[in-house]
C-alpha cells in the first residue's frame, strides 16, 4: 500500500496570453477606481469596512472574469482545478509560517525606517460585532481567492512562458506593490514568491489560496481584536 503523495503533478491548464493579462490588469484597476468611487458616494462619511474590504474581492474577481470570457473560457486556465487534499493541508501550514516570518519582517521595517503606519487601520471602523466578522469572512476568504486568481491564476500563468524565475519574481513584487510601500510590503513579496512556487508545484489555485486565506484570517482577526469595536 502506497501512501499518497504530498503534491500531485501539476495538472495541464488551458494556455492565457498576453491579452488576458492586459484585460485583466486594465480591468483590475478600472473596477477598483469605479467600485471606490460607488462606494464613496453611497456612504455618508467613511465608508463601512465591509465594503472596502469587499471592493478588493470584487475587483479581483472580476477583472479574472472578464479576462476569462475573453478566448479561453475554461477555469482550469487559472487553476480552478481540484487540488491534492495535502496540497491544502501544506498551504494552511505556509500560511502561519509566512505569517510569523511577517512578523520579524515587520519588525526590522519599523527598525529601519521608523514608519509603524499600519494600512489595516481603515479596517479598524467598525461598529459591532457583525460588521467585525464580515470583515474578517470577506478579508480571510474572498480577497486572498481573488487575490491569488488574479495574480497566480492569470499572472503567473502568463509570465511563466517567459521564465518560472522571473514569473515568481515579477508576480511577487506587483502583489508587494499593489498592497503599498508600507510595513507590509515584505511580507506581501515573500508571500507572493511562495504562492507561485506552491501554485507551479501543485497545479491548483487552491493550495496558494488556503495559504494567503490563512495568513489573512490571522492578520485581520489580531488587527480587529486589538481595536475593538468603535
Amino acid at each position: 500500500m502506497t501512501e499518497e503523495p504530498v503534491l500531485a503533478p501539476p495538472v495541464p491548464r488551458p494556455a492565457l496570453g498576453w491579452i488576458e493579462l492586459a484585460v485583466g490588469a486594465i480591468a483590475y484597476v478600472a473596477l477598483q477606481l469605479a467600485l471606490f468611487v460607488a462606494v464613496g458616494l453611497l456612504s455618508e462619511g467613511t465608508p463601512p469596512a465591509p465594503l472596502l474590504v469587499a471592493v478588493s474581492a470584487a475587483s479581483a474577481l472580476g477583472a479574472v472574469a472578464i479576462a476569462l470570457a475573453l478566448r479561453v473560457r475554461a477555469p482550469a486556465a487559472v487553476g480552478l482545478v481540484r487540488p491534492p487534499l495535502r496540497g491544502i493541508a501544506l498551504g494552511v501550514g505556509i500560511g502561519i509560517v509566512v505569517w510569523l516570518v511577517s512578523r520579524i519582517l515587520i519588525v526590522a521595517y519599523v527598525a529601519v525606517t521608523g514608519d509603524t503606519s499600519d494600512p489595516q487601520e481603515a479596517l479598524t471602523l467598525f461598529s459591532g460585532p457583525l460588521a467585525a466578522a464580515l470583515v474578517v469572512a470577506i478579508g480571510g476568504l474572498l480577497v486572498p481567492l481573488g487575490e491569488e486568481l488574479l495574480f497566480r491564476g492569470l499572472g503567473y500563468g502568463v509570465l511563466r512562458r517567459v521564465g518560472r524565475v522571473f514569473a515568481v519574481i515579477v508576480t511577487a513584487a506587483v502583489f508587494a506593490l499593489a498592497h503599498g510601500l508600507n510595513v507590509v510590503f515584505a511580507a506581501a513579496f515573500v508571500l507572493g514568491v511562495v504562492n507561485a512556487v506552491l501554485y507551479e508545484r501543485t497545479g491548483s489555485i487552491w493550495p496558494p489560496a488556503a495559504a494567503h486565506a490563512m495568513f489573512n484570517l490571522i492578520s485581520f482577526t489580531l488587527a480587529l481584536a486589538v481595536a475593538g469595536p468603535m
